[in-house]
């Protein structure tokens, strides 16, 4: 009796380069339209979670401070809760939170409450120069522990022009500005509210990219 082997057949070449292994889940802890609007520019997919924190409770003497506070606070809800926001245990999750405010003359403008608040925001900022500050937190996050933070506080000076009464209401009645710290948007209101920009453009839309890009190229989420 003659007896046939099997014959394994392997395709698989021996020269094949290794699998790249997967790319870090980008999560924005953010609400920001700014800050979205900037990452759909990118082009990579990412996803937005809302980070359950009382940005009020955190406060400092220093704004600088208490927005790097508010920065890492809302990472840091994310990566002690994976469960809550679905981060995946397989591979890595880069968390990225930041928290922007104006500041002029000592005090600082974040989020106005309502369109009366806008306004009052709009006159204490128009025809003036204010310093445009954002905190970014960033976290690379993988089996349940922080594997690596960015941190890093730029500053954009920013000159407004000069409204009448009639303008100022025209911006505060058509737009809804109350969803943006300082009252303004670039993305949102006409471009001749600001006349000069001395810095970082990102950054006043509230994500600069000076310091994100090489976060982004160095994990090789983008080229």
């Amino acid at each position: 009796m003659v007896k046939y082997g099997i014959m394994k057949l392997s395709f698989a070449s021996k020269n094949a380069p290794p699998e790249e292994p997967p790319k870090p889940d980008v999560i924005l802890a953010s609400q920001s339209i700014g800050r979205k609007m900037l990452l759909e520019k990118l082009g990579i997919r990412f996803r937005v979670v809302v980070a359950r924190v009382d940005e009020e409770t955190i406060t400092d003497k220093k704004p600088e401070v208490m927005i790097k506070k508010r920065a890492v606070a809302k990472a840091a809800e994310v990566t002690d809760h994976p469960r809550v926001y679905s981060l995946t245990e397989d591979h890595e999750s880069l968390i990225i939170a930041a928290d922007s405010m104006a500041i002029v003359g000592g005090k600082v403008y974040g989020k106005p409450i309502d369109r009366e608040h806008t306004r009052e925001m709009l006159k204490n900022l128009i025809g003036k120069t204010h310093t445009f500050v954002t905190a970014v937190h960033i976290a690379l996050y993988e089996e349940n522990k922080v594997k690596k933070v960015w941190d890093k506080t730029v500053t954009t000076k920013v000159t407004m022009k000069k409204l009448s009464p009639v303008e100022l209401e025209s911006y505060v009645t058509r737009y809804d500005l109350s969803r943006y710290a300082a009252a303004y948007a670039f993305n949102e209101a006409p471009w001749d509210l600001i006349t000069k920009i001395d810095g970082s453009y990102t950054n006043v839309i509230g994500l600069p990219f000076e310091v994100l890009l090489p976060i982004l190229r160095s994990l090789k989420i983008i080229l």
